[in-house]
Order: C-alpha cells, then sequence, then structure tokens
C-alpha cells in the first residue's frame, strides 16, 4: 500500500513541533515583545550548547474540555537527525532519507530528506525560518506540576490550521516542559517533557531504519 508524502499524520506533524522548539530558539529570540526576549535568549544559550537531546514525552489531546486521547514516546534528536516513537508509528531521519514505520500494518514508506521542503517534519528548514513564520509574546508567570512557569505564545504569521502555540517554561531551570498547540476547531494538543536528557550519546544507526528487524516489512520506497 502506498503512503503519499503529504498525507503523513497531522498528530506527527504536530509531535514535529517538539524537535523544532527544542533547536530553534536562537532564531526568534530576537522577536518578541512584552519581555519574552530575555526569557528566550535565555533559552537560545541552553538549548542551543547541547549535541544530542533525548526526550520521553506525554502527548494528550483536549477537544471541548475533555481528554480525548493520551499517549507517551521518545524522541532522539542530534542535528537534523531524529527518531521518534509515537503511538504505533515510529519515525526515522537520518539527514538523507526518511522512513516512516506503522506497526499496525507492517509497512514503512521513505522519503528524501529535502531542506527545501515546506513539511513541519524538517526541522532544518524551519530552524532556518522560524523568525519569519512567529510572533512572541510573554504571557505571565504562572505554576504548573508545583513549580513557578513563565509562559510565552507563539502566533503564526500566516494562516494555519492552529492560531497558537503556548510555551511553559520552568522559571528557575529554563527549560521547556510542556507545549500547547491550539487549533481553531476548539482542540488543544498537549506535549508534556517527561525526562530531557542532553548531550547523550545516540548511535547514528539510530536514525535509519533497519528492514532486518521487521521481518516480512513492505517496503514503499517514494523517493
Amino acid at each position: 500500500m502506498k503512503t503519499r508524502k503529504n498525507n503523513r499524520t497531522l498528530s506527527m506533524k504536530k509531535l514535529s513541533l517538539l524537535l523544532i522548539l527544542c533547536f530553534c530558539t536562537p532564531a526568534f529570540a530576537q522577536n518578541t515583545d512584552g519581555g519574552a526576549n530575555k526569557i528566550l535568549h535565555e533559552l537560545a544559550g541552553k538549548y542551543g550548547s547541547y549535541s544530542s537531546m533525548q526526550i520521553d514525552y506525554t502527548y494528550k489531546v483536549v477537544s471541548d474540555g475533555k481528554t480525548t486521547s493520551t499517549l507517551t514516546g521518545r524522541a532522539d534528536i542530534k542535528g537534523s537527525k531524529y527518531h521518534i516513537t509515537f503511538g504505533d508509528q515510529t519515525f526515522y531521519c537520518n539527514g538523507v532519507s526518511m522512513w516512516h514505520y506503522q506497526k499496525s500494518t507492517n509497512e514503512v514508506s521513505v522519503y528524501t530528506y529535502e531542506e527545501s521542503d515546506d513539511d513541519v517534519l524538517n526541522p532544518a528548514k524551519l530552524l532556518k525560518t522560524w523568525q519569519l513564520d512567529y510572533k512572541p509574546k510573554y504571557i505571565r508567570d504562572d505554576t504548573e506540576r508545583n513549580k513557578p512557569v513563565q509562559i510565552i505564545d507563539l502566533t503564526p504569521k500566516k494562516v494555519q490550521s492552529y492560531y497558537k502555540i503556548r510555551l511553559i517554561i520552568d522559571k528557575s531551570k529554563k527549560e521547556i516542559i510542556h507545549i500547547v498547540l491550539y487549533e481553531k476547531n476548539n482542540t488543544t494538543y498537549h506535549y508534556y517533557f517527561d525526562r530531557v536528557a542532553t548531550n547523550v550519546t545516540i548511535p547514528d544507526n539510530t536514525f535509519v531504519f533497519d528492514k532486518s528487524k521487521f521481518p516480512k516489512v513492505e517496503i514503499n520506497d517514494m523517493r
């Protein structure tokens, strides 16, 4: 069964924002108001110093105030390379190719990694253009998970299916602990960073799909 590149799951596109937010802070640190500039500048210095990250996260969908879906996953990130588990889906990218594996059907679709691709799954391009696409704004100080936090909203300059992204930042550690994506249909997508390990050793084969580990897998090469 063939899978078109532009039909990747919307949920995965939202998850990839997690990657972008972790690595793109330097790009938008100068485009702020309401005091957000100082906060984002501190984040830029911290996240920009990491050679790699490993994030265990909880993903939650809330529609009309009710939780409709919850799952956990992991993101391994090193430069433009990433490996993400998301429900029964796994995404691999080695900076040259991207593999999308679906456990339920035991099939993988392979795509060429394109820096010019405007797919949100491409962190390299978004890293370069982030400051052109969003307007950051400091909202308020608050408390989450018994921690003092700072809240910053990112509003897209162009029309999107979502109207803002909210960053919840641990005030003392200067780390993102929660991301919320607000859709126009009154649905919110939450990403809670349960554990973050930085500058960890991640073998390069982590970012490549190894078909020998998936007997009888169906391969759809879209390159």
